[in-house]
């Protein structure tokens, strides 16, 4: 696996977290770093970010448009 995969895996251990930290505190959105790849000299911090302001929403063309939209689960939003 990539190196970018192997960082990218990280999320799946921290969104539920993240959701769980902006339900609690009532925050409009949660990030987290999940690492940095190095490119030479250079960094690239991946980042793992929620939010609910749709004016930070990323304009998204989804391929399969009903699969990338899901109810959350409540024992997120429970904490």
């Amino acid at each position: 696996m990539s190196a970018a995969k192997e960082l990218a895996a990280n999320a799946i251990d921290n969104v539920e977290v993240l959701l769980r930290d902006m339900f609690a505190g009532n925050y409009a959105n949660n990030e987290v770093s999940l690492g940095v790849l190095l490119d030479g000299k250079e960094e690239i911090q991946v980042q793992l970010k929620v939010t609910r302001s749709p004016s930070e929403f990323i304009e998204t063309d989804y391929s399969d448009w009903d699969e990338s939209h899901k109810p959350i689960d409540e024992h997120v939003k429970a904490g």
